[in-house]
Order: C-alpha cells, then structure tokens, then sequence
C-alpha cells in the first residue's frame, strides 16, 4: 500500500513540474525580445517572384518589422494578413520560435499564361487570377496575344492553359496563342514553321487529339516544315495548306 501511495505522490509532483514548467517556458518565451526575422521561400527553386530580403524591406517599410518587440505584442495575424495582400503571394504563415525569432514561410503564386494586349500585360495565375508580372522575372509560359478581354483571359484561356499543363505534349509545344476579333485561335508551335488555327475555344481536347494523330503518323514521314497553316476548324478532319 506504502509504495502504491509513494508512486501515487511521485507522478502528482512530476506532473505538476511539468505544468510549471510549462508555463514558466511559455511566460519566459513571451517575455523575450525578437532577436531576427528569417524567410522562407518554399517554391523558390521554380518561381523567383519574390525574394526573402524584400519581404523584410516590407515589414519596415508598413512599420510592423517585430524585431526589438517582445515576442507577446508581435501579431502574427498582422503579418500574415499584410503578406497575403502582395499581389506575388499565394500564402504566408508566421510563427514564433523559442529562440526568439520569427519565422515566415511563404508560398508564391504560380502563372500558368502570360497575357500581352493592347499595351497591357499580367499573368493568370493557377487559381485562374490576375497576377501583375515583373521586372525581374519571367516565368516560362505560353503568351496570349490579340483581341483578349479580361473576362476570356480568367475563362476560356485560363481553361485552355491548365489543359496545356496537363499534357506534356502540348505543354512542350504551344509557345503562343494569338486571339483575332471574332475570338478565334490560332497556335504558333516552338517545333515547326506552321500556324495551327483552333478556331473558337471549344472541342479543343478533340482538335488537337486529331492533329496529334497527324503529327505521329504523317509528320513522321512529311516533316514539319513543309506547310503553311494546318487549320482544325473542321469535324473529323485536318485541312493542311503547303507553302
């Protein structure tokens, strides 16, 4: 009975260190004062929009840098809500840690087609959004040019991008869409002298699964070079035009 008691007693006191000291940590961890702020860029290895330095150029210059601050009147949702606001990120999440530093982890936004028209240029992003491009850097995407109003550009186009993405060959293929004023495309392929015309955005899974068929079986043997346009325009054929 002496020793169930004595086990009793030992854990009570060792549990009770441990809420103490607990809540000694976490008083001495607010308590302290925000030595430095690191960033981390998770996707920096494939986009380069923006960069660790800016971000705390930012933090300075909105006044809201928590470095000298004590780690209890640092807001995180502050920060986090600031950042999020930058036209150049998806995502940001700021964290204390126990050496008196905060951390923020960002996610940038990633385009998937370069808008260009009338004197204008943006991205549209992966969620199908406005994104503003940059001096610095240009990520390796297919261009839209011609006749492009905002609403095709985050609809038809936006579609019509992330359906390139999904398929290696035609991600690889088509360098530039071009819009006329009837909303009809056209499609200027890095491989080959050709012009493709789409015509309206629509079917194109089924259009370009048709000339697909025509690049394994008779480009193989024709060579690329050797036409003008090749025009899918009609039902369950390709129309090639010779220079």
């Amino acid at each position: 009975m002496r020793e169930r008691w004595a086990k009793i007693i030992i854990s009570v006191v060792i549990f009770g260190y441990l809420i103490f000291a607990i809540f000694a940590f976490t008083y001495r961890s607010e308590e302290q004062v925000c030595r430095g702020v690191f960033v981390e860029i998770r996707d920096s290895a494939s986009l380069s929009f923006i960069k660790g330095p800016e971000i705390k150029r930012l933090l300075e210059r909105e006044n809201v840098n928590p470095v000298g601050n004590t780690m209890k009147n640092i807001q995180l949702d502050r920060l986090e809500a600031l950042l999020r606001k930058q036209p150049r990120i998806k995502r940001a999440e700021c964290f204390k840690t126990p050496n008196g530093n905060v951390g923020i982890v960002i996610l940038q936004r990633e385009p998937v087609l370069r808008i260009m028209t009338q004197g204008q240029g943006f991205y549209i992003d992966s969620d199908g959004e406005i994104m503003p491009v940059s001096s610095e850097y240009t990520a390796y995407v297919p261009v839209a040019t011609g006749s492009i109003s905002v609403n095709l550009a985050k609809n038809g186009l936006y579609d019509f991008a992330m359906f390139l993405r999904k398929h290696k060959f035609w991600n690889a293929q088509v360098e530039q869409i071009y819009v006329d004023s009837n909303e009809e495309i056209e499609l200027v392929p890095r491989v080959g002298d050709h012009v493709i015309l789409l015509g309206p955005l629509e079917n194109y899974e089924y259009k370009l699964e048709k000339l697909y068929s025509v690049y394994e079986k008779g480009f193989s043997r024709t060579g690329w070079n050797k036409y003008r346009t090749i025009n899918l325009k009609f039902d369950n054929q390709v129309v090639c035009v010779k220079r």
